[in-house]
């Protein structure tokens, strides 16, 4: 059966979007965990659609706030409610909140991360406010793959080819990004969107490994920040450096 979206702008591939308003129930039989699993089923069906855009939008009251911001010390679940603030929802994470959410999340399975970034919140009044979510979609599945296809769609991009590969589009989607956005901050969500807006043949696994550890002056260990084109300014969040260096690091 095909699935249902709330909005669909351009289709069939354009921008998808969900919308949830959760109330709280009347009679106090629905528990927070189980609100809780509907919003991240949400998060993972928008993810999992091939569309250059993917979001998310929530009507949250105060009190769900409130159980929200808490889930990152009880269940290591961070819920960005500020714009700009990133996340990304580790399947390992899912698989230890409640069975009450697990269940409401349903067969919808988590098994990659699912990354996004807070682009507005804003209230509405006293009761509610409105928070939007871009979320990273899939690799595309057409189109030319630059990669080898034993490497196309690993964590780990160990050819030294694919390495460099992936880093070039990287930075001209970074430029890009940044160019739009005026600001020289950006997210692994933004990156993403974009090099899927270019048609990349890259897998988001692969681009976030490139971003975080391959490219990022600031990462460290054996094999790990070969180029030190990136430098990183909050989690989940990057920069260019000025100017990006021309060259490998060595040693």
């Amino acid at each position: 059966m095909a699935a249902s979206w709330d909005l669909v702008v351009d289709p069939p591939d354009g921008a998808v979007i969900e919308f949830k308003y959760p109330r709280d129930s009347r009679t106090g039989f629905s528990p927070d965990t189980m609100t809780l699993g509907e919003l991240l089923r949400d998060f993972r069906r928008v993810a999992s659609v091939p569309a250059r855009e993917h979001w998310v939008v929530q009507a949250l009251n105060p009190r769900l706030q409130r159980y929200l911001i808490n889930l990152e010390h009880r269940h290591r679940l961070r819920w960005p409610l500020v714009r700009g603030q990133t996340f990304e929802i580790q399947p390992s994470v899912v698989a230890g909140l409640p069975g009450t959410a697990t269940k409401a999340i349903g067969l919808v399975t988590m098994a990659q991360p699912v990354t996004g970034r807070c682009v507005s919140a804003q209230p509405i009044d006293n009761a509610l406010s409105l928070f939007a979510y871009q979320i990273a979609g899939p690799a595309p599945r057409e189109g030319p793959d630059p990669m080898p296809p034993a490497t196309a769609t690993t964590a780990e991009p160990t050819d030294r080819r694919t390495r460099e590969g992936a880093r070039q589009e990287i930075l001209a989607a970074a430029a890009a990004v940044t160019t739009r956005s005026g600001s020289p901050a950006f997210s692994l969500p933004d990156i993403i969107a974009e090099m899927h807006r270019r048609g990349t043949g890259y897998a988001d696994s692969t681009i976030r490994t490139m971003i975080s550890s391959h490219m990022c002056a600031d990462a460290h260990g054996p094999g790990i920040s070969e180029y030190n084109d990136l430098e990183r300014i909050d989690r989940g969040t990057y920069r260019l450096r000025v100017p990006p260096p021309a060259q490998h690091r060595h040693g």
